[in-house]
């Protein structure tokens, strides 16, 4: 199952998976916009794809969701990949008030950039609904039905690490708080199924720095090594489908290496 497979890696995700015979639950706001993921379902040579509506940013679209994945006669998800995400570039801590435009008067006499402003409380409040609330409430009612889950992955960054946290990102303080939101419910949601005795892994992935419209900003810093959504999901799907109960509540990277907290 992939969510939000309408562009960039969650399209390459269905992509992937039915290239490999999978039969796939993919999901988008709006089936009828989807026309370059029919034509990825309706021309696969191998495994099947079946396409449903759901709005991480919705409860009552979240609920719905689930209803219509239980009537699809499903035992078993072996893998739930929730990869919805936003990011409303720039999203500064500083706002945009007189005082700080005089300090961005000052960064942008002796700097080559200037402290962006939070663009607005229902800024902060979107990155956290898509990027943190959403993914975890699918996964929560997807997890309270009878159906079986193996594996579920939440798209997470190395933005949102508190341990290696990256200074130098500026214009990104709400989507790198909503992504170390989502690293801390994620690692309490195993927590809990592991002293519930779940066979259920709880992941979170970096991608690593991969060419999709979302990311496609001008930045202050330059970006290195970035890679294609097609590079980024095929190293992914090579470490996802490695990890057991065993590593369940842990943080991985595209390269298969443990990621600090």
């Amino acid at each position: 199952m992939s969510t939000w497979a309408i562009v960039g890696i969650g399209l390459e995700f269905v992509r992937q998976l039915l290239a490999r015979g999978d039969n796939v639950l993919a999901t988008v706001r709006d089936t009828s916009r989807a026309s370059q993921l029919w034509s990825i379902a309706g021309t696969a040579d191998q495994g099947s794809c079946r396409l449903l509506e759901c709005d991480v940013d919705s409860e009552s679209s979240i609920v719905n969701f689930v209803e219509d994945v239980k009537k699809q006669d499903i035992q078993k998800i072996n893998y739930v990949i929730l990869n919805a995400g936003i990011l409303k570039y720039p999203n500064s801590f500083l706002t945009g008030t007189e005082s700080n435009r005089a300090v961005n008067r000052l960064f942008e006499k002796f700097q080559d950039y200037a402290l962006r402003p939070f663009s607005s409380f229902d800024n902060f409040a979107d990155h956290l609904r898509t990027n943190t609330i959403g993914p975890i409430i699918v996964a929560q009612k997807l997890l309270q039905t009878a159906i079986s889950v193996g594996t579920v992955v939440f798209m997470s960054s190395d933005s949102g690490s508190a341990a290696d946290f990256r200074g130098f990102e500026d214009g990104f303080a709400a989507y790198a708080a909503s992504k170390a939101a989502l690293n801390q419910m994620l690692r309490h949601m195993a927590a809990e199924l592991q002293r519930q005795g779940s066979d259920t892994t709880i992941l979170a992935m970096h991608p690593g720095e991969v060419a999709t419209d979302m990311a496609d900003v001008s930045l202050s810093w330059e970006v290195e090594g970035i890679m294609s959504t097609e590079d980024s999901v095929l190293a992914m799907l090579n470490v996802i489908t490695t990890k057991t109960t065993k590593q369940t509540g842990t943080f991985w990277t595209w390269e298969g290496k443990e990621h600090p907290w």
